[in-house]
């Protein structure tokens, strides 16, 4: 069942906030055979993949209810193919279609076509609904509780949240961006923005394709996702948003000013969100070389940061998620889950990192978007290489299969 605000605690201590600050000693340790730390893609994959093959699970996520997160929200089709692993039917979530890459710098643009069908879908929708399955494989989700600490201990790890201590034979860290204390990740020179619009000119011309706009300093994605909405996310050095500022209304203007086709989304566009949400600090590239502990497993961004642009880190947070869940059945340690993982996606990151220093470069952005027009077949190459590889039996279905049935909203 998914507990919103659980404690242990005796009638006593539950009448306030006096029972915790004047009883500490009164708190009572809860055991499981593995806990999650985090409500995302990744903490609900590794918390279903484990229920469902009969362990004790329970996932503490730091939210009441369900929130927007900066995030694309791109599903490329190994996300999908992941996703249909655990149980999801992203079609009946109103998920969009998407077959159409349109890379733009300035006033070039090129469209390319995908090497495979993706899917726009808001992870306001998308976290709920793995949360929800993980409730129906028997996780005990426990809701508006905020972890403080993770430490290993001689049978498993040791979770600590404002009211609870939680012991458990394995411990997934899956706080996405939110670093616990003692667990930093660097601290990169990025500021990510996400926000929803209803925008008449998207829905006339972004159906079948996701967008990026590349500037001096950032770039900007967009897409449908579920009802038609305008899903944009974006990020630019810490730098350039001191010098616009952080409000919509300076951010608008200046995103407009980059390229006629984000003036022309954004044209009469409404937003459905009181303000843009952000996260400064994104370590784009990072990957966690050091262990946490033998049953502290690192997951999703707090593994491994691809960058945004190649819209896969849906895919590596999933995938990551039921890779951990599958070494604490098999009996694998952190470390060695950590150090094969890393492995398999570090020439993924090579040649994001690469690609993305090319694109975060004008002129070569500008040639790289005519090369794009004059040889789309290397370009669709280019998007394959900036995939997650390696893992495509993990479902135990072969290579990825195209969604099927998923349409436009």
């Amino acid at each position: 069942m998914i507990d919103r605000g659980f404690s242990p605690w005796n009638g006593a201590e539950r009448r306030g906030r006096l029972g915790e600050l004047s009883f500490p000693w009164m708190r009572q340790a809860v055991t499981w055979d593995s806990i999650a730390i985090g409500g995302g893609p990744a903490g609900a994959a590794f918390a279903l993949e484990l229920a469902r093959n009969g362990r004790r699970v329970a996932l503490i996520e730091r939210t009441q209810d369900a929130q927007h997160k900066v995030c694309g929200e791109f599903l490329s089709l190994e996300a999908q193919d992941l996703l249909r692993y655990l149980g999801l039917d992203i079609a009946s979530l109103g998920a969009t279609m998407i077959d159409t890459f349109r890379m733009v710098a300035g006033e070039r643009n090129a469209a390319i076509s995908l090497p495979f069908r993706a899917a726009g879908l808001s992870r306001f929708c998308l976290d709920e609904a793995l949360l929800s399955a993980a409730e129906r494989a028997g996780v005990h989700v426990v809701r508006g509780s905020r972890v403080t600490s993770v430490e290993p201990s001689d049978d498993g790890a040791v979770v600590r949240s404002e009211a609870t201590v939680w012991r458990a034979k394995a411990a997934a860290l899956a706080t996405g961006k939110h670093s616990l204390r003692g667990l930093t990740r660097p601290h990169g020179r990025m500021v990510g923005f996400k926000l929803h619009l209803a925008s008449d000119n998207a829905t006339q011309t972004l159906p079948g394709l996701v967008q990026l706009v590349f500037f001096r300093g950032g770039y900007f994605g967009a897409c449908l996702v579920e009802e038609n909405t305008l899903s944009i996310g974006w990020v630019m050095e810490a730098e350039l948003v001191r010098k616009i500022g952080a409000e919509w209304p300076a951010q608008k203007s200046y995103l407009a000013e980059q390229s006629s086709f984000a003036a022309h989304l954004l044209n009469n566009a409404r937003p459905l969100f009181a303000k843009a949400i952000s996260t400064a600090g994104i370590p784009y590239g990072f990957m966690r070389s050091e262990p946490i502990g033998p049953a502290v497993y690192p997951l999703g961004d707090q593994l491994a940061v691809v960058p945004s642009f190649t819209g896969d880190g849906m895919a590596i947070a999933l995938c990551s998620g039921i890779v951990a869940a599958r070494a604490v059945l098999e009996g694998k340690t952190a470390p060695m889950f950590q150090r094969d993982f890393i492995h398999r996606v570090k020439h993924q990151f090579r040649v994001a990192g690469a690609l993305g220093r090319i694109l975060q470069t004008p002129m070569l952005c500008a040639v790289s978007v005519a090369a794009a027009n004059l040889l789309p077949r290397v370009a669709t190459k280019m998007v394959s290489a900036t995939r997650l590889q390696r893992f495509e039996n993990l479902t135990g279905r072969g290579k990825p299969q195209a969604q099927a049935g998923v349409g436009r909203a």
